[in-house]
């Protein structure tokens, strides 16, 4: 096993970057020793999250690499494996400015494009080699964040296997699923370094459905204001369904959806 880096940030804005420009950035390679990185090494980058557990998401694995990406047009300097990128006429990360020196990753074969959990007791230290067995360690217990209900006890197990909240979330899983439309339940998504765990995912249509079953609860509305404003500011896309909805999902879903039919996934 290669040498693992786990690479740190603390902001949502430069980890969006790093993994839509596969691209870390420094001010200096010095920066904690970085300069010991190489080709080839492996790594995964680490977002410290706000009001949530577990403390940090891991998003990897990569392979570092001194092949530049397409958007760079000029590199500066060279210090090892970094590269200092000139300022970019054309769309880059927003942060180049700041951090201009660069190592830039190519995803290994396991790479998943979410923020995954590491199920370890021990702390694992940012911008330090770690190696065998250690980092074979980390590897394994990395999970993907479903934070799907912690325990079967009145929950509802749908026709796809997904275990449910309420006998409504189990008439609309099941809706989705007789009409062979792909959706993740509570799949987590980090908007300002915060986790927001929409109700579903629709990946076609690249929507979020919530459905609003405690409305009126003065803490569930608070919690819905606060998830609503964030989907808002970000440009989310989200439909919202609530009790009213469920007498007849039939013409409910569609006619909040009309994308399904407008793509051809629903007849």
């Amino acid at each position: 096993m290669s040498t693992l880096w786990v690479l740190q940030t603390n902001e949502q804005g430069f980890m969006d970057d790093c993994r839509d420009f596969r691209v870390y950035g420094v001010r200096t390679p010095e920066y904690m020793g970085l300069q010991q990185l190489s080709e080839g090494h492996t790594v995964l980058l680490r977002l410290r999250l706000r009001q949530a557990k577990p403390e940090f998401g891991y998003l990897g694995p990569y392979r570092a690499t001194s092949q530049k990406s397409l958007w760079v047009n000029e590199i500066e300097s060279t210090q090892g494996i970094w590269r200092k990128v000139a300022i970019q006429n054309t769309k880059g990360p927003r942060w180049l400015p700041k951090f201009p020196w660069c190592v830039f990753l190519s995803p290994a074969s396991d790479f998943i494009n979410d923020l995954r959990a590491l199920a370890v007791s021990h702390p694992v230290k940012a911008c330090e080699p770690i190696r065998s067995p250690i980092s074979d360690e980390i590897l394994r217990n990395l999970e993907q964040m479903e934070f799907l209900p912690e325990s079967r006890t009145n929950s509802y197990r749908t026709m796809r296997g997904v275990w449910v909240r309420s006998r409504a979330e189990y008439m609309i899983d099941n809706w989705f699923a007789e009409h062979g439309i792909v959706t993740y339940y509570e799949k987590a998504i980090y908007l300002d370094s915060c986790r927001i765990v929409p109700d579903w995912f629709i990946p076609s249509l690249g929507v979020y459905l919530e459905y609003l079953g405690l409305k009126g609860d003065p803490r569930y509305d608070q919690t819905w204001k606060f998830k609503e404003q964030a989907y808002r500011k970000h440009k989310v896309k989200f439909v919202t369904l609530d009790d009213e909805d469920l007498v007849d999902l039939d013409r409910t879903i569609p006619s909040k959806l009309p994308q399904l039919r407008a793509m051809g996934i629903l007849k």
